[in-house]
């Protein structure tokens, strides 16, 4: 468990400090990638798919226009092939894994408790202090989101929504429909719009037998509390619909404007790319890549969202290692999908994957270590698990 907890640690650290963050991010990778050195355990097709990849990627880093760039974005191309190495170096932990999800659940209600009644009181807790200086909490409609002991409010609902998944199916103790709603009340708790659509269309496709009265039970409960904070209702129901524009519906977004750049580089037919670190990423936004001039970018919401990456993962490899480059990428990471036999435990994997994949068409979470650590890592185990019952 020692990269989750570095992992997980140095997500918390991000926003208060960096460079103690980024340390300690590095050496749960470090640790994972010696990890599956030693244990000498590893998939021939992700190795075969990861030998296809690493070219593109040299490739990219040696065309972008900042070496440091290259690198820095490059380094992230790894995140997840990293862990999904190291996932089938622990295929056969997946009993110690499913201890610490409901581990992980109860210990993120508890602080999150702890966390309403400190906001509640008017006390400042650590992570309000930000590394410029500032003091802030994330709130809508003046209410607290919902994050746990990660701290950020994303990764809480997230990890909450792959917990329900996997406890849903495989946690046989004791008051499992209490643990359960605990992960649900963290998925709300969350007020992550992206977060709670996800979760609707994995309840439909899970439970879609008993899917309409899951639905009902919850827009009644949401009408219940509407009727009884009707101020913050209205505010909430407004903000929902400002994140309706963000995400789906407004043209004039730094997403939309993503896919736009993408389309562009598909009709030009750009196999190769413009080069690692030369759009989307946190790389092309430090070294200031000029590509976003040559495509008369424009920002629009993400400039005041104050953001570090154009906020949707799929046009950044397109752009960077070209149609070619980019579809091996995505391919690679969806390696362990590719299996001969459809079973129950591959309909589990390809739930927490779609969530992931979905939750990147309005995020980098396929870039982020935390979203990557606490979804894509589960992937061998779970195949593993039951492998003679399934």
């Amino acid at each position: 468990m020692v990269p989750f907890l570095l992992i997980f640690a140095g997500g918390a650290f991000m926003n208060t400090n960096k460079d103690i963050g980024t340390i300690i991010k590095f050496s749960g990778f470090g640790y994972m990638i010696f990890y599956a050195i030693i244990h000498l355990k590893f998939n021939k097709n992700l190795i075969t798919a990861t030998s296809i990849f690493i070219p593109f990627l040299l490739y990219g880093i040696i065309i972008s226009f900042n070496i440091k760039a290259g690198i820095s974005d490059g380094l992230r191309y790894l995140f997840p092939l990293i862990i999904l190495f190291y996932s089938y170096s622990i295929k056969k932990q997946f009993p110690i894994l499913l201890k610490f999800v409901v581990f992980f659940v109860i210990l993120n209600f508890v602080v999150q408790l702890v966390n309403y009644a400190n906001w509640i009181r008017g006390v400042e807790q650590w992570f309000y202090y930000k590394r410029d200086g500032y003091t802030s909490f994330s709130q809508v409609a003046g209410i607290l989101r919902g994050t746990g002991v990660v701290v950020f409010f994303g990764f809480y609902g997230f990890l909450n929504l792959i917990s329900y998944i996997i406890i849903s199916k495989y946690y046989k103790g004791k008051y499992k429909m209490l643990i359960l709603s605990f992960a649900v009340f963290g998925i709300l708790a969350s007020i992550s719009y992206k977060t709670v659509g996800t979760f609707l269309i994995i309840l439909f496709i899970y439970h879609y037998k008993h899917f309409v009265k899951l639905l009902s039970g919850l827009l009644i409960l949401a009408l219940i509390i509407f009727i009884s904070f009707a101020e913050e209702g209205l505010f909430f129901l407004e903000n929902f619909m400002l994140r309706i524009k963000l995400y789906i519906t407004g043209s004039r977004t730094a997403r939309s404007e993503s896919y736009r750049v993408m389309l562009e580089e598909i009709k030009s037919f750009n196999f190769f790319g413009e080069g690692v670190g030369t759009f989307g990423g946190p790389g092309s936004i430090k070294y200031n890549s000029p590509y976003y001039f040559e495509k008369s970018y424009k920002w629009y919401d993400a400039e005041w969202l104050n953001l570090i990456t154009t906020d949707t993962y799929y046009p950044h490899p397109i752009v960077e290692l070209g149609i070619i480059g980019g579809l091996v990428y995505l391919t690679s990471l969806c390696i362990p999908l590719l299996q001969k036999k459809i079973s129950s435990r591959l309909a589990i994997l390809a739930l927490i994957y779609f969530a992931i994949f979905f939750d990147s068409l309005f995020s980098f979470s396929l870039n982020n270590p935390e979203f990557l650590m606490y979804s894509i890592v589960f992937a061998y185990p779970i195949l593993h698990y039951y492998e003679k019952k399934d």
